[in-house]
């Protein structure tokens, strides 16, 4: 007995349902638009030596980074 919705089936009704949202999304309206910011987030995961070296790296490129999440 074959299924009734394929796999395939699927991606062509979500590929239509998510153009259709993106058409009537407020967020495209012309003028609309997200602020920007020169922060580069990074997320910590392993609080060993090597990824808090790599954090201590990471702060020493100069750059404006921050450390916004950590995980062990």
């Amino acid at each position: 007995m074959k299924p009734s919705n394929t796999r395939r089936d699927f991606m062509k009704t979500a590929s239509l349902a998510t153009a259709g949202a993106t058409m009537l999304s407020p967020f495209s309206i012309p003028g609309a638009y997200a602020a920007g910011s020169d922060i580069i987030k990074i997320a910590l995961i392993g609080c060993g030596g090597r990824g808090t070296g790599a954090t201590f790296q990471a702060f020493g490129t100069g750059h404006n980074i921050k450390l916004v999440a950590m995980a062990d």
